[in-house]
């Protein structure tokens, strides 16, 4: 049994190394397949392979959004991780969004979800959901390249309620490797967001999304500004 255990470890990290492969050749769609295809791989793997952001998530959670009855939104939800996590600390009120139609059928098997949206989240706004209709939104594990982008947060943001939070990890291999998503532009666009009414940071916490991939999670605040 420890064999073949050891043996779905290394096909997940095989199998990672081809998902790297396919965001650095900018192929969205194919990007997007993997995660369909390889739903069950991931989900089985997700704590063997040690990713370790999701406690950090649910502490701000807690501290942040504390009300269990809190409207959420699980974005790039998968195959329901993060959500998991949340019901195991008395949340109740979650939908799952996610672009990948094999992470959103095993999400659905965890009965944790009450709506679920398939959908690329990109600039426009999402057909299937209002503006300003969630106390708070998470996303783990998914800023970088050919997921979620410094230019698609205002989709993300706008679904939220005023003063409403936002609440995602960021990992560092992702700052340090690709120029549009380091901790300068960031930074940069959370303070002209900040500036315009938008939002503002909370906080940022270090966190690691595995034992040797350090970065944060953050909580941004929704500001009262309309987002066009």
């Amino acid at each position: 049994m420890a064999t073949i255990a050891n043996d779905r470890k290394s096909e997940f990290f095989e199998k990672r190394k081809i998902l790297h492969d396919r965001i650095k050749a900018g192929k969205q769609a194919e990007v997007i397949d993997w995660y369909h295809k390889e739903a069950v791989l991931y989900d089985e793997q997700f704590e063997q392979a040690g990713f370790s952001y999701i406690p950090g998530m649910v502490a701000m959670f807690q501290k942040y959004s504390p009300k269990t009855d809190s409207k959420i939104l699980d974005a790039f939800a998968g195959t329901g991780k993060v959500g998991m996590a949340l019901t195991k600390a008395g949340y109740e009120n979650m939908d799952a969004l996610d672009g990948a139609i094999g992470m959103l059928a095993l999400a659905k098997e965890k009965e944790i979800y009450t709506k679920f949206i398939h959908t690329v989240v990109k600039k426009e706004k999402v057909a299937d959901v209002t503006d300003g209709t969630y106390d708070a939104v998470c996303m783990g594990g998914s800023f970088g390249p050919k997921h979620a982008c410094l230019d698609t947060l205002p989709t993300l943001l706008r679904m939220l309620k005023p003063d409403g939070v936002f609440i995602f990890s960021y990992m560092q291999w992702v700052a340090d490797q690709y120029d549009d998503f380091s901790y300068d532009s960031m930074d940069k666009r959370f303070a002209k967001f900040e500036s315009e009414g938008i939002c503002k940071v909370l906080e940022k916490s270090p966190c690691f999304h595995r034992p040797d991939e350090p970065g944060f999670v953050a909580v941004l605040q929704r500001g009262r500004a309309v987002i066009a």
